[in-house]
């Protein structure tokens, strides 16, 4: 319970990792099989302390052996059983001897007292002599034997004398609570039930001694060498069995930990891949590569740490404390005081680890954007000779890094001196406590204004030395789950940053009753759109233009007017704030995502390719084609030719983004895979605008070609690609300025003139 608190107590800061442990629970099976190994494991740990007791019997007691030992038990545990029967004939004779609530009560009971206090003394006087007549004839050994002499009747005596002292004492504990709260018949009648309780308790264990003594005489040794090394085979038995159990569920645990990781990424990478654009830009690659690599690292390190050390460890614990608590139950409370101490600091402990391992997992994602962005733009910073800036930048990221895990390191390192320092006061106070019984012989401790009871007999060095043993095994567990907080407690930050992303939802989706788009085959509406990336600035501003299908129509004017903006929201990268956009009637938000982006093909300025095949590269937006339809899109985009002289053909890895290929090649694959596709709709976004002439060339006529039937969009700055265009839209500050062929433009519009004169003048040079 104490360690449930720890971890899940604060629900409102565990609550997403205990949602992340969840998606364990479809491997409950696995988990139990290796809960039952955990307890297996735990019952053999103690198995282990249990032979402490016989070990220290054998070596303190020379001639004690375990048939000697369970007889003695029988024997304890009958005198026990006749001391009770004592206790409980007392009270019936205290019962008669009248009305309790009666003053003169007290003339009678102090009679009797006198009676059985002389009976008492009687007793213990014959005892005496008796023992002094014995030791005339044969002293005692040192282990308290008689060679000779009549012990019979020293065992007699000495029963009958114990009898009596007990007697003696119940009726002086009636006395004491008589003058103190007059006593009545009913509170007699509960200390009865009380004493006949404990007596059934001792008769139950009186009866499993009796059995056992049988079977302990046929099958153990009587000499005490012999039984030691029973013990030893008996304890590296269980040791071997307990490796093993403990192997099994190690290996349970990691299979149940990596399957739930399993999952969990998985789940991670759908929702993560399901956001729209904008949830990309906000995060950044580099955010998104921390939290699936060092986030998801943290999370499996507190899973396996939860599935684990927190269910193995604690049932080691609770089995070594069962041991003690029926070893002396009393006493092992007394050691267990400083533990909501150690709760307490444990949780103000977490809550500190939890915030320094989130800033120091914000920090990681700081070094992953720096490096993406060092690496991919490598040629910029070799050019402008940037190395150092991008060295400093990256060293004071780096630096704060530091810092920031060497304090999460010394959160994480306090927790196990403090631990065991805890864990060396509770053995401590053990040790005092239970030290004082034992040299002084009593069951009570001294503490001057008060005596506190810590057993319920007198204790011997064999017992206290095996609770000792005990309370020391319960340490191993304890130091082993010294550091299962804070790792808890980065599992929960890594889950928080986790299932942050994982919720959030896409501003881009599906409408509840969404329909699946036909094949266009009409018009395409912009109608009054109005958009922008945040609410301060809109970049397309109350836009209308209408395109008949089978249309190729140019999308010019100057640089950030919106352009390619306006692209973006014919495919639903982003949705239009207001106004419409229209293909054959169907507004683009009533109709399904993947319908309507099946029908759009794009070949955009950054051209994009996998690290993979060409011809996988082709086929990548349609995974059935088979290779005779990937040569035919090959040669319908020119790519046929050069893929050929290679000498791997379309089997020829393409290396990172591209590389290997020159920028027309790349721009041939994209527009050979978006004709594979065969779109309804063709988007080209500055296609030839990083190629050389003779690629251009060759681009413009397959687009020339591949055009024909089909509703064609082009950004372009290029004049030659201009002529491919029926109509040409000349865009300006995000408003549609104007609409018609390159000579009307060149007639009606000023800025399309002056865009002409740019870009002719730039491409004659």
């Amino acid at each position: 319970m104490l360690l449930g608190y720890l971890l899940f107590g604060r629900t409102s800061i565990m609550k997403n990792f205990a949602r992340l442990v969840r998606f364990a629970w479809p491997y409950r099976y696995r988990f139990a099989l290796s809960l039952a190994c955990a307890m297996l494991v735990a019952a053999l740990g103690t198995l282990s302390i249990t032979a402490v007791y016989p070990l220290m019997k054998i070596l303190f007691y020379e001639n004690e052996s375990c048939q000697t030992w369970v007889a003695q038990k029988i024997d304890t545990l009958q005198n026990d059983i006749r001391l009770s029967e004592g206790r409980i004939a007392e009270l019936d004779a205290i019962a008669g001897l009248g009305d309790l609530s009666d003053p003169a009560f007290l003339d009678p009971l102090k009679d009797h007292f006198q009676c059985v206090n002389g009976d008492r003394d009687a007793r213990r006087l014959a005892f005496f002599n008796a023992e002094q007549e014995a030791d005339a004839v044969a002293p005692a050994t040192f282990l308290g034997h008689r060679a000779g002499g009549d012990q019979e009747k020293l065992t007699r005596l000495g029963r009958e004398f114990q009898v009596a002292d007990a007697r003696l004492n119940e009726l002086k504990r009636f006395k004491d609570r008589h003058a103190a709260t007059q006593q009545t018949t009913a509170d007699l009648d509960a200390r009865r039930a009380d004493l006949r309780k404990d007596q059934r308790k001792t008769r139950y264990w009186l009866n499993g001694y009796i059995w056992l003594q049988p079977r302990v005489i046929k099958y153990l040794p009587e000499d005490g060498f012999r039984a030691l090394l029973l013990l030893l085979g008996i304890v590296m038995g269980a040791n071997a069995l307990k490796g093993f159990f403990l192997f099994l569920q190690e290996v349970l645990v990691a299979d149940v930990m990596q399957l739930t990781l399993f999952d969990i990424r998985n789940l991670f990478f759908r929702r993560t891949i399901a956001l729209d654009l904008s949830s990309f830009g906000d995060q950044g690659s580099s955010e998104l590569m921390s939290r699936f690599t060092n986030d998801m690292d943290s999370l499996s390190q507190g899973l396996n740490t939860l599935l684990s050390k927190v269910i193995r460890e604690p049932l080691r614990a609770v089995t070594c404390l069962g041991f003690a608590m029926f070893l002396n139950w009393r006493l092992t409370c007394l050691t267990l005081v400083l533990v909501p101490i150690s709760a307490l600091t444990a949780n103000r402990a977490g809550r500190v680890m939890k915030r320094a391992v989130r800033r120091s997992l914000e920090s990681m994602s700081n070094i992953y954007k720096i490096l993406q962005e060092t690496f991919q733009g490598i040629v910029v910073v070799k050019a402008f000779t940037q190395e150092r800036r991008e060295r400093r930048r990256f060293f004071k990221e780096t630096k704060s890094l530091y810092k920031k895990s060497v304090k999460v390191a010394t959160i994480d390192a306090m927790s196990d001196p403090v631990l065991e320092m805890l864990s060396l006061s509770m053995v401590s106070i053990a040790l005092l406590a239970g030290a004082y019984l034992v040299l002084k012989k009593t069951i009570f401790l001294d503490l001057g204004i008060f005596r506190l009871q810590l057993a319920s007999q007198r204790m011997q060095i064999e017992d206290l030395l095996t609770l000792y043993a005990a309370l020391a095994m319960i340490s191993d567990p304890v130091r082993k789950l010294a550091n299962v907080h804070s790792r808890i407690q980065r599992a929960a930050a890594a889950s928080d940053r986790i299932c942050a992303l994982m919720d959030r939802q896409p501003q881009v989706a599906d409408r509840p009753k969404a329909v699946r788009m036909p094949r266009h085959r009409g018009t395409i509406e912009f109608e009054d759109v109005v958009f922008g990336y945040n609410d301060r600035e809109q970049v397309i501003r109350t836009l209308s233009l209408s395109v008949r299908h089978g249309e190729t129509i140019a999308l010019v004017g100057p640089n950030g007017c919106g352009k390619s903006t306006l692209f973006n929201l014919l495919p639903r990268f982003y949705d239009v704030h207001s106004g419409a956009i229209r293909i054959d009637g169907h507004d683009i938000r009533d109709v399904s995502i993947r319908s309507l982006r099946r029908q759009i093909g794009m070949v955009i300025q950054d051209t994009i390719l996998f690290e993979a095949t060409i011809a996988q590269n082709i086929a990548y937006g349609s995974p059935h084609a088979d290779r005779a339809m990937v040569v035919e899109a090959a040669k319908r985009a020119f790519a046929h030719q050069f893929i050929s002289g290679f000498p791997d053909g379309y089997e020829t890895l393409v290396g990172e983004r591209g590389l290997g290929l020159s920028g027309g090649q790349r721009q041939r694959i994209a527009l050979a895979r978006a004709m594979l596709r065969d779109p309804a709709i063709l988007i080209l976004d500055e296609a030839t605008s990083a190629v050389d002439i003779q690629d251009e060339a060759l681009i413009r006529k397959a687009i020339e070609e591949f055009a024909r039937g089909r509703t064609t969009f082009l950004i372009t700055h290029s004049l030659g690609t201009l002529q491919c265009a029926d109509r040409i839209a000349l865009m300006n500050a995000g408003r549609i300025e104007a609409v018609g062929t390159e000579a009307e433009l060149r007639r009606t519009s000023s800025l399309y003139r002056r865009l002409h004169e740019i870009h002719f003048h730039r491409e004659s040079a």
